[in-house]
């Protein structure tokens, strides 16, 4: 419910005249100068704590080279891994595919899978193991790339307090997903149904994930400066406002202070509009 801005008094919603029914003071414009200034401090405050985030935004991409170099090295990965990725053979039950094989490719041959077929391998002793160290692996290279994706989003993050351990964090799962599951395709047993012959690509992929996690290492020892642009609350820099608060300084004291310098602000602005118009004549 509203209330009276004088006598602090509760309104209903039957008190619409413009005057309060228990003090008679004109609600719409009692000490309205005074609300006005309160709105604007707290306007004032909230843009200062969205324009830091903003700033540690821009400082996550743009704040260093390194941090420019880091947008490239986040993302290069992927263009290693929807190139072709290593050669291999399939036949029945699978559709039979004999070269080189993307993560599109194969999707081409997943759409042509026969279920049943390929649950009736998993059931053979000389099909499952296969099955499993190809079908893994595969699950954890696309795990990766989603991964990368998501941490390209949350670079925006890089800058905060948690920015090193976010980094660092994905930095490692996708170098253990990569390993892992490079490790499990060198491992598969010979078999009647595939046969997978590697290239270059799995290394690859593997050095510029490398890559990426050195470039985040070097950001993080050397830092970032993020560069703040100033606020003020009623012309009084938003550090020291609220270091007048912290200290206890009377609300009466530090307007006084406002309409101080705010005075001086703009005196200094109609000086400078003179000066540019005598020079304009």
């Amino acid at each position: 419910m509203a209330e009276c801005p004088k006598c602090k008094e509760h309104l209903k919603m039957t008190d619409w005249k413009q005057h309060c029914p228990h003090c008679g003071a004109n609600v719409v414009i009692y000490d309205i100068q005074e609300r006005l200034m309160k709105d604007a401090d707290i306007a004032e405050v909230q843009y200062y704590h969205f324009q830091k985030k903003i700033d540690r935004l821009k400082a996550s991409f743009v704040g260093s080279r390194l941090a420019v170099i880091r947008i490239f090295t986040s993302l290069i990965p992927i263009l290693a891994i929807v190139v072709p990725f290593f050669k291999c053979e399939f036949k029945a039950p699978f559709a039979e595919f004999n070269g080189f094989l993307s993560l599109f490719s194969l999707l081409d041959i997943i759409e042509n899978l026969n279920v049943d077929n390929i649950l009736g391998l998993l059931n053979t002793a000389d099909g499952k193991i296969p099955l499993i160290l190809f079908g893994v692996p595969i699950v954890l290279l696309v795990l990766s790339i989603v991964l990368l994706l998501v941490r390209f989003g949350c670079l925006t993050m890089a800058c905060s307090k948690k920015g090193k351990a976010i980094c660092y964090g994905f930095d490692i799962t996708l170098v253990l997903l990569t390993v892992i599951a490079t490790v499990m395709f060198f491992v598969i047993p010979d078999n009647p149904y595939f046969s997978i012959g590697f290239v270059l690509a799995p290394f690859v992929y593997l050095i510029l994930l490398g890559v990426n996690f050195y470039v985040d290492i070097l950001i993080f020892k050397k830092g970032i400066e993020v560069k703040h642009a100033p606020c003020f609350v009623g012309g009084i820099p938003i550090e020291e406002y609220f270091k007048m608060l912290e200290d206890g300084i009377p609300q009466e004291e530090i307007r006084a202070e406002m309409y101080k310098r705010l005075a001086k602000l703009q005196e200094e602005k109609e000086a400078e509009l003179n000066e540019k118009e005598g020079a304009k004549a």
